[in-house]
């Protein structure tokens, strides 16, 4: 047999500033608004797949369309944020993984500069696959 209440149930009231009250709080949303700057990269980056369909003259369109001022300047917007995701999430890595280190000096930080350096190989390896 069900019970039925009449009572209400109890909703604990939220400020729409909440996350503003603490620090931390203000990071956690700047980090999780790196993902609207990544949103903006996915557009552009289909864009241009799509210009590429265009032939010679949709390409440069596409060029013409990054060496807009207001685009140079989101696209730096959205480089410092990837950074600064990448960043994050690199310092959160060590803590998800069980990784058995016997230099208890170098714990995290191994494997955060190791991820680093990942990175920049691999990011020196594309810039030199696209340019050449």
């Amino acid at each position: 047999m069900n019970s039925i209440t009449k009572r209400k149930p109890y909703v604990r009231g939220m400020a729409p500033n909440w996350w503003q009250k603490l620090g931390f709080y203000r990071f956690y949303m700047l980090r999780e608004g790196t993902a609207v700057p990544a949103v903006w990269f996915s557009i552009v980056l289909l864009y241009g797949v799509f210009s590429l369909k265009g032939g010679a003259a949709g390409w440069e369109s596409f060029l013409h369309f990054l060496q807009n001022p207001v685009v140079l300047l989101i696209n730096a917007i959205a480089l410092a944020a990837a950074l600064l995701h990448t960043k994050t999430w690199f310092e959160l890595a060590p803590k998800a993984s069980i990784v058995i280190v016997k230099d208890e000096k170098m714990g995290p930080e191994l494997i955060i500069k190791a991820l680093w350096a990942v990175m920049i190989v691999a990011t020196a390896i594309i810039l030199g696959v696209v340019l050449l």
